[in-house]
């Protein structure tokens, strides 16, 4: 199916030129690139006031996928049992909070507090 036309008000029709030496367009790539943008999408947020955020890559080592794969099945068999009518046990809220904890720790690179 074909998407639909953007009202002629949304559509990106002008073209602003701008003069950079190749420094500044070298970092401007930059930027753009850490931020996962194209460098047109980064120059238009920057000059409309609008947010751009950093994007952050970490790398995660085999022992980190298999403590985030035990976090996620840990989760599937909460959700499993609470959705097959079981009641939650005490301390299921305490320990999901804590998969969400050591899975942002995995996630944001920090080291796993044991």
């Amino acid at each position: 199916m074909v998407r639909p036309r953007k009202p002629e008000v949304e559509r990106r029709s002008r073209t602003i030129c701008v003069r950079v030496t190749t420094a500044e367009a070298a970092e401007i790539a930059e930027r753009a690139a850490a931020a996962c943008m194209t460098e047109g999408g980064y120059i238009r947020r920057r000059a409309l006031g609008q947010p751009v955020h950093t994007a952050t890559v970490h790398r995660l080592g085999a022992r980190e996928w298999v403590e985030l794969h035990r976090i996620g099945v840990n989760l599937n068999q909460i959700a499993r049992a609470l959705n097959s009518g079981a009641s939650a046990p005490a301390g299921t809220l305490e320990a999901v909070e804590r998969g969400a904890e050591l899975a942002a720790g995995l996630l944001t690179g920090e080291a796993l507090d044991r």
